[in-house]
């Protein structure tokens, strides 16, 4: 009897449990989705659409992001929104959309936008603010829309895309995956780190539940002005269809609008004859000339000799890597595996909450080693936490065997949070290796993979599906291989002054141009390039007729503030950074860490006395990411829940006391 009544008290706390996710999810009668308001009350959601503008000219893209906050409700709501976007973009406007009426934002200290935004908010004014929580996440807030009104911000960003051996790629984020919380690691002295929290997003996240519905859909019209026919078109993550008139291709996608569950890319192929791209935009502001150039010093290498390497293959088995992610990225290692020549050494990692080694040292990259490691990597499940620290601190302190030059090729989503430390490890501890990242995931955080590589003074790779494991890791290896230029440094004629950013020029492979942004006092007619390969190389470059561009000043303030904010890695202090980026950001209207952009409608729609009911519109979990997130509770939360029930209830039906 004891037994039964156990069984109804479990079955149905599940009912239960059911009942309220299906009330709270969708409910009956009603097709629109509900929050639960602060009184308890449920209130309509906001409903949340995107449309996209790009239009690409050379390596420069401008991109215009239209975000509809729709209210379905009776009151008045405010709205907020976590919008990912590029790491490189430079966000230069912004625009607050009500009906016919447009009103400009403007770009105010962080602290100061937020005041203004909130005063405009109590006083009934309708008003936008967006403000930057990592160099590619952004809040989004709206203010005062009303009964059945939608609002729109209109965000507006450059960003110059990075060619590599005349391919391009370009990346617009539509969602996010949640990033990991990491544990604290240990200190001096403290030999056990402090338990960490678990997973958690920048946001809240939902799964498929508005993946069908009004809601959550991006429109995405692209315009490439190429000049001349490419070799290829296409993407990897939407079907697309393209027209050439001449000059420019008109992309479309086929399923116009597209769910915003994984991100649009768009890649492109320079022809053959097209040759070396030497380019230089330039752009005049007061008396200031600036240039961007990109530079093809090394389109073929000098030496072709191949120096024995020494490669660590680090694999993400955590549990944001569960599902199609993990098997691109085993298939990914496993490929790589493949690469090693039977002079080189390697080793493979493999992390979630703890990390663990297939070998103590690295070992030669015989036929035997090789297939012993394609297995041990085949069977590795994900699950668990992200804890990046170890493994990297691990691979980075080993001592390095002489004539061996050490790759780490990093294979990853790069779902976590602590972005910061993981570059500020490889900043401290990277010595003669390299640091090759390669994105997973129809959502990477390509912030951190695309920075780690830089910093690390390699390069980043991302694989958006699964069809394209052998050719993106194909390309990764060519590199690899190849004679490299290292320790660049740029000379100008005498009388030339420039600002360059970035000031340390980073490590050329193999076809890979050169960008640089510049402050200039007159334009040079040539420049001449010094390097190592490893013999000491110097090549004369003849520049062109410089091409007018918009944006470039601000091209070269978004580099400068990078610079800046890289100074954390090496340990500057938050004011001292601030006090850098902020007057460039100020003067060149850009937000940044420390400056947002606010606007505000002169005229109040509602009185003080009604209610303002505010809403966080959720995310959507990428089509990739099975891992469920701990904000909601879906279908698959439910019968994990419902497992561990019967579970229980198997527990209790077979428990027999001792003494009976």
């Amino acid at each position: 009897m004891k037994t039964a009544f156990l069984w109804l008290v479990l079955l149905g706390t599940f009912a239960s449990l059911t009942a309220q996710a299906g009330t709270s999810s969708n409910p009956p009668g009603t097709g629109s989705f509900l929050l639960r308001a602060d009184d308890g009350s449920w209130q309509p959601a906001l409903l949340l659409n995107t449309d996209m503008q790009v239009q690409v000219s050379g390596p420069v893209a401008e991109v215009q992001i239209r975000q509809s906050f729709s209210n379905p409700g009776g009151a008045f709501a405010e709205g907020r929104y976590v919008l990912p976007t590029s790491e490189g973009a430079a966000v230069h406007a912004m625009t607050l959309e009500i009906g016919e009426r447009r009103i400009n934002g403007v770009i105010q200290e962080r602290e100061q936008a937020r005041k203004t935004y909130e005063q405009a908010r109590d006083n009934g004014q309708q008003t936008g603010l967006v403000e930057q929580e990592r160099p590619n996440l952004f809040t989004t807030s709206v203010a005062n829309i009303g009964a059945g009104q939608t609002i729109s911000v209109i965000i507006r960003y450059t960003e110059v895309l990075q060619p590599d051996a005349g391919r391009y790629s370009l990346r617009l984020p539509l969602t996010m995956t949640p990033r990991y919380n990491a544990r604290p690691q240990p200190v001096d002295g403290q030999q056990h780190p402090q338990r960490g929290s678990s997973a958690s997003p920048e946001g809240p996240i939902v799964g498929s539940l508005w993946r069908d519905g009004p809601s959550h859909q991006a429109d995405i019209q692209v315009t490439l002005d190429s000049g001349f026919a490419l070799h290829e078109v296409s993407s990897p993550s939407h079907a697309i269809s393209s027209h050439f008139n001449g000059r420019q291709y008109r992309i479309q996608l086929q399923d116009n609008p597209v769910v915003m569950d994984r991100d649009f890319v768009l890649n492109w192929q320079l022809p053959s004859e097209a040759g070396n791209q030497i380019a230089v935009f330039t752009e005049q502001v007061s008396d200031e000339h600036y240039a961007l150039m990109m530079l093809s010093p090394a389109a073929e290498p000098v030496s072709r000799e191949r120096q024995p390497r020494e490669v660590f293959l680090i694999l993400d088995t955590s549990g944001s890597m569960q599902g199609e992610r993990i098997r691109q990225a085993r298939d990914s290692l496993i490929h790589a595996l493949g690469r090693l020549q039977p002079e080189d050494r390697f080793n493979v990692l493999e992390f979630n909450s703890e990390y663990s080694m297939l070998y103590r040292e690295p070992v030669n990259a015989t036929e035997d080693n090789l297939s012993e490691a394609r297995s041990w990597v085949a069977g590795l499940p994900a699950g668990g936490g992200t804890e990046m620290l170890p493994v990297l601190r691990a691979a980075l302190t080993q001592p390095n065997e002489p004539g061996y030059l050490r790759q780490l090729i990093f294979i990853t989503d790069g779902s976590v949070s602590n972005e910061r430390e993981v570059l500020k490890m490889i900043e401290q501890r990277l010595r003669q290796a390299r640091v090759f990242t390669v994105g997973i995931g129809a959502s990477p955080n390509s912030f951190l993979l695309r920075k780690a590589a830089d910093v690390g003074r390699g390069q980043f790779t991302a694989i958006d599906d699964r069809a394209g494991i052998g050719a993106a890791m194909e390309r990764l290896f060519e590199k690899l291989e190849s004679p490299v230029l290292t320790h660049l440094q740029l000379e100008l004629p005498e009388g030339i002054e420039a600002e360059i950013w970035p000031q340390k020029l980073p490590d050329l492979y193999s076809d890979q141009p050169l960008l640089i942004a510049m402050k200039l006092n007159q334009l040079p007619e040539q420049i001449a390039l010094h390097g190592q390969q490893p013999e000491p190389w110097e090549q004369h470059l003849q520049i062109p007729e410089p091409q007018q561009g918009n944006g470039i000043a601000r091209l070269w303030a978004r580099r400068k503030i990078e610079a800046a904010m890289d100074r954390l890695n090496e340990g500057a202090t938050e004011e001292e950074v601030r006090n850098q980026v902020l007057p460039v950001a100020l003067e060149h209207q850009l937000m940044s860490r420390f400056t947002s952009f606010v606007a505000v409608e002169e005229q109040p729609v509602r009185a003080a006395d009604e209610p303002l009911d505010s809403q966080l519109v959720p995310n959507l979990n990428p089509v990739d990411h099975r891992l469920y997130p701990q904000t909601s509770l879906g279908l698959t939360g439910l019968w994990a829940l419902a497992l561990a029930l019967l579970l229980a209830a198997c527990v209790v039906l077979n428990w027999k006391p001792r003494h009976a």
